[in-house]
């Protein structure tokens, strides 16, 4: 992606906000689809391809654990990304602007 695409897209993202940013790019961007696919994977090496012992035991359990896990790295992801992102975007574009 050129600079100038990185700059106009991170504007687009950065007018609807930090919390937006946050909740949708780190928490169910990154911290949802993260722990569900931990899930999944864990699973598969404990189960092998047997989709019936997948739901077996205390899944809903581990399932909830995980996720809410991942959701909390996904605050921390989301939060850590934005301030990447804002650091980029004053480094090449306002500093160029002025």
């Amino acid at each position: 992606m050129s600079k100038e695409n990185r700059i106009k897209k991170w504007e687009k993202v950065r007018g609807k906000g930090k919390k937006n940013y946050i909740l949708y790019y780190g928490i169910i961007g990154w911290g949802v689809t993260t722990g569900l696919l931990f899930f999944l994977i864990g699973e598969i090496f404990d189960h092998g391809l047997s989709l019936s012992q997948y739901f077996t035991g205390d899944w809903i359990s581990l399932f909830s654990k995980g996720l809410v896990s991942f959701m909390v790295g996904g605050l921390l992801f989301g939060y850590i990304t934005w301030g990447m992102n804002e650091s980029y975007y004053h480094d090449k574009h306002i500093k160029n602007k002025l």
